[in-house]
């Protein structure tokens, strides 16, 4: 793969296994403090409380982490069923037809190299096996890059909120 041709080597790109529930978690919630510092970090997500219930246990959801030798894990992805909760793109998708792409976090050192890109086509491969008719995901403005980071994955601008996190709702819809 071409953007990849710095790294030594390219990173393997796997669903989080029951030994790997830790250092899943420690990665995403390390590049959330320095991607979101406005954020409490001193209690993590409810999807990362019951990591298991949501990701490992849900034939309707994954977590993905790209593995790369000494480096251990430098990114990661995940999905879950879309719930319906944002106002803005209420009535968009249908009950049970969304998955909602979260955590898509790559470490900085390793920015700029592809792996963003390769997490979210392996997710997408496997989305393509689920009952998902649309990927859905939001993103903010004031993170750099990653509006036109999801255009270039396919993702299309449904809605913009001029509200202090600048949010961006993007879909595509699932390959099957």
């Amino acid at each position: 793969m071409n953007a990849l041709r710095h790294l030594h080597d390219a990173p393997t790109v796997i669903p989080v296994e029951e030994h790997q529930i830790h250092d899943a978690i420690d990665f995403a919630m390390r590049v959330r403090r320095e991607v979101f510092p406005m954020l409490d970090h001193t209690t993590l997500p409810v999807d990362f409380q019951q990591f298991r219930e949501y990701y490992l246990d849900s034939p309707e959801a994954i977590f993905l982490v790209a593995v790369m030798g000494d480096a251990g894990i430098v990114g990661s992805i995940g999905i879950v069923p879309y719930d319906g909760r944002i106002a803005v793109v209420q009535g968009r998708y249908p009950d049970q037809s969304a998955a909602e792409i979260v955590k898509c976090y790559v470490d900085p050192a390793y920015r700029r190299y592809g792996i963003g890109s390769m997490l979210v086509k392996e997710l997408e491969s496997l989305v393509g096996d689920m009952q998902y008719t649309t990927l859905y995901l939001h993103t903010h403005r004031f993170l750099s890059g990653a509006v036109d980071f999801w255009k270039r994955q396919g993702y299309e601008v449904v809605a913009e909120q001029n509200d202090e996190w600048q949010t961006v709702h993007m879909d595509k819809l699932a390959r099957k």
